[in-house]
C-alpha cells in the first residue's frame, strides 16, 4: 500500500528527472563553449561577415556576389580555413535559395559565435569585434 507522501515523493523525483532531461539539450544550446561556426582567424574575414550580414539583411544579391569574391580571394591567399569557408558557405546557400530570414539569423549566429563569452578573439586580434559586427553595421573608428 501507498501513502501519499510515497506519492508526491515519486512525483517530486519525475518532475527533477524531467527538468534535468530538458536542461541538458538547453545547456548545450546556449553554454558558451557551443558553438555552430567555427572562429574566424582574420580581420578580412571578420569584414566579410559584417558584409554577409548586410548583404542577408538586405536581401542584396550584389553584396552576396562579394562576399563569395572575397572568400576566393582569402582561400588563394591562404587566409581562410576549410572550417571557416564551410560556415560562409552554409550562410551564402540559404540566401541563394531565397530562404532570407533564415539566412540573416544564421548570418547572425555566426557573428555572435565570434564574439561569443569565453571565446578566444581570433588570431592577431587585439580584442574581440565591437557589438556593431553583431548588428551588421561598421565599427566606429
Amino acid at each position: 500500500m501507498t501513502t501519499e507522501r510515497d506519492d508526491d515523493t515519486r512525483r517530486v523525483w519525475r518532475l527533477g528527472g524531467l527538468a534535468g532531461v530538458l536542461l541538458v539539450p538547453l545547456m548545450l544550446v546556449w553554454w558558451p563553449g557551443c558553438r555552430q561556426y567555427e572562429p574566424v582567424k582574420s580581420r578580412e574575414a571578420l569584414g566579410l561577415m559584417q558584409l554577409l550580414y548586410a548583404a542577408c539583411n538586405t536581401k542584396d544579391p550584389v553584396r552576396l556576389a562579394r562576399v563569395e569574391s572575397g572568400l576566393d580571394q582569402l582561400a588563394r591567399e591562404g587566409k581562410l580555413s576549410a572550417g571557416e569557408r564551410t560556415g560562409f558557405d552554409r550562410v551564402l546557400a540559404m540566401a541563394k535559395a531565397g530562404d532570407w530570414p533564415r539566412a540573416e539569423a544564421a548570418a547572425f549566429k555566426f557573428a555572435q559565435d565570434q564574439v561569443g563569452v569565453g571565446h578566444p578573439a581570433p588570431e592577431g586580434h587585439d580584442a574581440p569585434p565591437s557589438k556593431a559586427v553583431v548588428r551588421g553595421q561598421a565599427p566606429k573608428r
